[in-house]
Formats: C-alpha cells, structure tokens, sequence
C-alpha cells in the first residue's frame, strides 16, 4: 500500500510537471507621462502599467495542437482586470480560434504595425493616426475585462476566426456574433510585405461601415517604410511611414490624412538593455496633439 501511495504520487508529480513545462508567462511593463491638447492647452498625466500574459500549448494526437491565451492588467489609470480567454486548435497550417482574439484584419490583413499604425511613443500611440482609422473599425482583443455580447446579452466576445499559414503567407476569416465579419491575408516576398484587408463593421454606425485597406512595407535593414491606403463608405484615408537607426535608437515618424484631417507624427526610442526602451514621441490628429514620454519593458 505505501509502495502504491508512493508509486501513485509520483505519477501526479510527473504529470503536473509535464502539464508545467506547457505553461508561459510573459508581460510587459511601463511608465511615463502622457499629455493631450485637444485646442485649450495641455493636459498631462501620470501613467503605468503592468502586464501578465498567459499562455498555454499542449500537444495532442493526430497532429493536433492545443492552445489558450489570457493576460492580467493592472495599471494606474483604469480599472484593473483579467482579459477574457482564447482557446483554440491547430494542425497543417489551420488554426482555429474561439474568444477574445483580434479579428482577421489586424491579424493578416495590414502589413506592419497594429491595426497599419500605433507606432508612436511608448504606449504605442495615443490615437494611432497612422493606422488610416483602422484602429476604430476593426475587430479587436477586449482589453477590459467581460463585456456583454449585443446578441444574447451574455459576456463574452463570440468570436470565431480561422487561419490559414504556408510558409511566408497567411489567410484569416473571423466573425463576431454581432453580425461583424473580416477578411485578411498577408504575404512576404524578401524584404517586402504586402496586405489587403476587409470588414463589414457588423453595420455598426460609424465614418466606416465597410472597409478595405491596402497596404505595403519594405523592410531594408536599418531602416525601413510603409503605407496604407484605406476606403470605406466614398472615404479614402491614408498613411505613409518609415523608421531608421539613428544615433544609438530608432526613429519613426509618418504623414497621413484620417476622415478628412491632416494627421503626422514622430517618435525616438533608445535601447536601454534588458529588453527596456526609452521612448518619445508625439502626434496630431486634426484639432488634436498628443504627446507621451516613458520607459517600456518586456519580459
């Protein structure tokens, strides 16, 4: 019986530390200050955060992989929270995924970037003017916590998206229950990238209801460019990007116009070791200029 008991226990040790070896953690942390000057001068604010992301691999039979994602957010500026999850399942290049994830769009369907844009200071931009609005009209990770689906009432994103990935090209079709569905695909060819995208929006009332975008970056080393070109609903919106080594750091800046205002913007980050990057940077929207100053690490 105590040669069982042992025999039994060590099995659960071994199974747990299987499971362990399945299990990361990454993150992210950052602080800095933050202003915005909407026309009647500059407000400024103090602003950190720290991130857990959480994810899980296991490898089953036939092939199959198994995965899900959740991240922890706690920062000093908003609620504090626990992401919903993701979960999905993968063989031969397909992947399905249900739950909180970025839809098609962002996922394959710009060619740098987050949603094309979000490049500027060290929280990745406060309004991501070079996006090409994309960044308000695509489908997205839920960042704060459960929200209630608009069809059933009940948390939960609803979202299912496919992927499709042969060497240096991906295909991705999502669609929430909201009725919103997107289409992207992305291929490399050396230095270049290249991307198209679609979303229907889910009809949602906005400058965009249904959208494409075109986009394309080289990507030469040291340094670097980009476009976007976005059209929905007769309205042509557009970035042009680029970054390159200088003086220790990377500089990034692009010009661009969003539903019809003149938007530009510039940013400095310089290496700090152990992963960190002091960064600098501001942006104007229209009437609007943002600005932000701060450290970002990641582990």
């Amino acid at each position: 019986m105590k040669n069982l008991l042992l025999a039994s226990t060590a099995l659960v040790l071994s199974a747990g530390i299987a499971n362990a070896q399945a299990v990361s953690i990454s993150g992210e942390g950052r602080m800095g200050i933050m202003g915005v000057n909407g026309g009647g001068g500059w407000t400024w604010m103090q602003e950190n955060r720290l991130q857990f992301n959480f994810s899980v691999s296991v490898q089953g039979d036939h092939g199959l992989t198994f995965g899900a994602y959740s991240r922890a957010r706690i920062q000093a500026s908003a609620t504090n929270t626990f992401g919903e999850s993701r979960v999905w399942v993968e063989s031969n290049g397909f992947r399905l995924t249900f739950g909180n994830n970025d839809g098609a769009f962002r996922g394959a369907g710009v060619s740098h970037g987050y949603a094309g844009g979000c490049g500027v200071g060290y929280e990745g931009g406060q309004q991501c003017g070079d996006s090409a609005g994309l960044l308000s009209v695509t489908q997205a990770h839920n960042s704060t916590g459960q929200h209630n689906n608009v069809v059933t009432g009940l948390p939960g994103t609803g979202r299912a998206r496919i992927d499709y990935t042969m060497g240096d090209t991906r295909v991705a079709l999502s669609h929430d229950r909201n009725g919103s569905t997107e289409f992207g695909v992305r291929s490399s060819f050396d230095a270049f990238t290249v991307a198209l995208g679609y979303t229907n929006n889910g009809g949602a009332a906005s400058a965009f209801q249904s959208v494409w975008a075109l986009s394309g970056h080289y990507n030469g080393g040291s340094w670097g460019v980009g476009a976007v070109v976005a059209n929905g609903n007769g309205v042509t919106n557009y970035s042009l990007s680029g970054n390159a080594q200088l003086g220790g750091g990377n500089l990034y800046g692009y010009v661009g116009r969003v539903g019809g205002a003149n938007t530009y913007g510039l940013s400095y980050g310089y290496g700090l070791g152990g992963g960190a990057t002091a960064t600098i940077g501001a942006e104007r929207v229209g009437g609007t200029t943002t600005a932000s100053v701060g450290v970002a690490f990641g582990f």
